[in-house]
């Protein structure tokens, strides 16, 4: 089954460029209907740089996209900070006066891109 980005395909809109979407390939169905593979595992290594990571406390429960406002000024990196934190049920809120783990702004690029070689092997 041989798939594409969707930043391949021009007949789809482009994603923002850190959307958990541009990580997976997409497949047609028999009628033509686009779908992702979402049972491929995406996971960042259990040992990270401590360069590359900083802690914050939640103070109260908030969405993971609210978490991700707050560190990257974006809601789409709600997936990053999910994967840092090894949170498999992004529905889950975090508890209140959780320390969670998260990347630093200046390397998300670096570690997305990582991620994306990765996931593309």
């Amino acid at each position: 089954m041989e798939g594409q980005f969707q930043s391949q395909l021009n007949t789809l809109p482009v994603l923002k460029s850190y959307r958990y979407e541009n990580i997976f390939k997409l497949y047609k169905t028999q009628n033509d209907q686009y779908y992702y593979n979402l049972l491929q595992s995406v996971v960042l290594p259990d040992k990270i740089d401590e360069d590359y990571i900083y802690y914050q406390l939640v103070t109260k429960k908030m969405p993971w996209t609210s978490v991700s406002f707050n560190a990257y000024k974006t809601i789409e990196l709600w997936w990053l900070i999910c994967l840092a934190n090894k949170i498999n049920n992004p529905v889950m809120l975090p508890e209140e006066n959780k320390l969670i783990k998260l990347i630093k702004p200046q390397y998300v690029p670096t570690v997305i891109n990582e991620i994306t070689q990765a996931v593309r092997l």
